[in-house]
């Protein structure tokens, strides 16, 4: 059993109605979602609003096709879903995403999944979305939705001015034809530390993560991206917390299962 913390579970139903109706057909139903509950039945109460959550984030990705509709939908999780107060440094970080990084349109590889614009929002909210259906099977005790939420958008921060769109020439096969085809490529001039290391250099430079979420972030790659002495390391880190294992999953469900 888990305890969700930070997670506005009461209002939902008019978060969903509110910024969720263009995408969602019964957005403006389930007024129950909305009533109050028992103490003794709060946890079960907040676990299936939760889920609720991850249902609508997928119908939301399904159907959303601009960069303002990606944009405005995390900003409102922060604003109205989660307990965040304006001055949070999560703002400073989604300000920085809007007018200096392109996260809201970049593709989340060159040839894998999300190789496509939106492609790493689109998946960074299926990771968000998967982690929401994990986080009662997978974690225990207190889960603070707000960490939860920005380790499963934010894991991938390294993608963030990483690629850039260029065109070759690519023969049509009915035709015979070369024609210019776009495609995505790492820009010349980038440089990391590593996947999940520079997605966590990053994401620290705005908000000082626990650190159960910084192993999670910085091995959520698991096994495709190792060398042999890190894999002592990451062996250490799942043994030591439960959102590294939870995190990697939450992202394989995205990039293999869902395909985002």
């Amino acid at each position: 059993m888990i305890t969700i913390h930070n997670f506005n579970a009461d209002t939902y139903g008019d978060f969903r109605k509110k910024f969720l109706s263009p995408f969602i057909t019964d957005a403006g139903g389930q007024e129950s979602i909305n009533a109050k509950t028992p103490d003794y039945e709060r946890e079960t109460f907040v676990e299936y609003v939760s889920s609720v959550f991850s249902d609508d984030i997928k119908l939301f990705v399904k159907a959303a096709h601009e960069t303002s509709e990606y944009r405005n939908f995390i900003f409102s999780i922060f604003e109205n879903a989660l307990n965040v107060k304006s001055d949070d440094p999560v703002f400073k970080l989604l300000d920085f995403l809007d007018k200096e990084g392109d996260f809201f349109s970049c593709p989340a590889s060159t040839k894998y999944h999300g190789n496509e614009l939106y492609g790493l929002v689109r998946h960074s909210l299926m990771v968000l979305a998967n982690g929401l259906k994990l986080a009662p099977i997978m974690l225990n005790g207190d889960v603070d939705m707000y960490f939860l939420a920005i380790s499963c958008l934010f894991h991938d921060l390294c993608k963030v001015n990483m690629y850039e769109m260029k065109t070759r020439n690519v023969k049509n096969e009915e035709t015979g034809n070369w024609e210019k085809a776009p495609y995505y490529k790492v820009k010349d001039f980038y440089m990391s530390y590593g996947h999940g290391i520079e997605s966590m250099i990053r994401l620290n430079e705005y908000i000082k993560m626990p650190e159960a979420w910084n192993q999670a972030i910085r091995w959520h790659m698991g096994a495709y991206d190792i060398s042999p002495l890190d894999k002592i390391a990451m062996e250490k880190a799942l043994f030591a917390y439960r959102e590294v294992l939870f995190l990697h999953t939450a992202d394989m469900l995205a990039g293999i299962v869902d395909n985002v």
